[in-house]
């Protein structure tokens, strides 16, 4: 198993050049500590999101000041912008990160409302999201140029220059439980990411889904590809973990309540509602993993075993739930005295 972070970023400072520095500073610590990777959501930095390539500038200013981390966006939102555009500016991370540089697309949230404020319907962004990426991979591995005449887009005489520095074309993941989309990165063998929202049972039907479609099309999908996001915070104790957490999350459990309460259906007491939830419940339920080193080890593993395991955790970061040094002690204490053992799971 490898280790990364997912900077979800949603703070609530008042400027958020400040919470774009404490993303930034979360992406060097795990730089300095040894994780694999880190994702940049592309709606990150403040409350409020929109969606701009925000995870691609994020990765750019982070090169300077990293050496050994993978970064990738996740997801570079497809719909709102021409594949083109996608396409090159993913080839230039790609040479300024020398082949650090990981692609993830999706279609984004609905409850964002990208595409109405783009004059677009939230049910076009499936098949655009397909369409774009068929374009993409075109423009990346086109020996010459070409014309295109989809349904959503089109160009003539495309190229892109410079081509990726990795060959063919940067490692791509998705973000999606879509079927289509399930099976395309079944085929091609791309990473798929599962939210920090989607309880075990969830991450093993979305694995079933990939495996079998690997299986039906002869593709390159294993469980090596499965990446999945989890609030994790270790502490010197349960207890410990749990009081640093309580207030600020309880914030965002409110938060989400308002945007999106389904997405807690999956750690909801017996008969408890999204609108009651809270802290301590999502605390007891597993949608936040907290404790001592011994604890949060023992939960993960429970996460792997029901859901049949993957090849990737992401510990979630980006949000103003403690302090800063206590954030970063716990990445520290995860990779030092949680990861070790992790990785000898099989």
């Amino acid at each position: 198993m490898k280790f990364g972070i997912f900077s979800n970023g949603l703070r609530h400072n008042k400027v958020a050049a400040d919470s774009y520095d404490e993303d930034l500073a979360e992406i060097v610590a795990a730089d300095r500590l040894g994780y694999h990777e880190a994702w940049v959501s592309e709606h990150m930095g403040s409350w409020l999101p929109d969606a701009v390539p925000l995870a691609e500038l994020m990765i750019s200013k982070a090169v300077g000041v990293t050496s050994r981390i993978k970064l990738g966006p996740a997801v570079r939102l497809s719909p709102p912008f021409h594949p083109l555009d996608l396409a090159v500016s993913a080839a230039m991370c790609d040479h300024l990160l020398r082949g650090r540089y990981l692609f993830g697309f999706g279609s984004g949230v609905p409850f964002v409302r990208n595409m109405e404020r783009r004059g677009l319907t939230n049910d076009m962004r499936h098949p655009m999201m397909m369409e774009s990426i068929e374009f993409v991979l075109k423009a990346w591995t086109a020996t010459e140029p070409f014309d295109w005449h989809g349904k959503y887009w089109q160009g003539t005489g495309i190229t892109i220059t410079p081509c990726c520095y990795q060959s063919p074309h940067p490692p791509v993941a998705v973000a999606t439980g879509q079927l289509a989309l399930i099976r395309m990165a079944a085929e091609q063998g791309w990473t798929m990411i599962v939210p920090q929202f989607d309880a075990p049972g969830a991450i093993a039907a979305k694995a079933k889904a990939d495996l079998n479609a690997a299986a039906e099309t002869r593709g390159k999908g294993t469980r090596a590809q499965l990446t999945v996001a989890r609030h994790v915070f270790v502490a010197d104790s349960v207890a410990k973990a749990r009081n640093t957490l309580r207030d600020d999350v309880q914030k965002a459990i409110e938060e989400w309540k308002r945007v999106n309460p389904e997405r807690f259906k999956g750690y909801l007491p017996p008969g408890v509602n999204a609108a009651d939830l809270t802290f301590d419940q999502a605390f007891d339920t597993g949608l936040f993993i907290g404790g001592d080193p011994d604890t949060v080890f023992a939960q993960l593993r429970d996460v792997c075993e029901q859901s049949g395991g993957f090849g990737t955790l992401l510990l979630v970061m980006g949000k103003d739930w403690a302090s800063g040094e206590a954030r970063e002690r716990s990445m520290e204490l995860f990779m030092h005295e949680v990861a070790p053992r992790l990785e000898t799971l099989h």
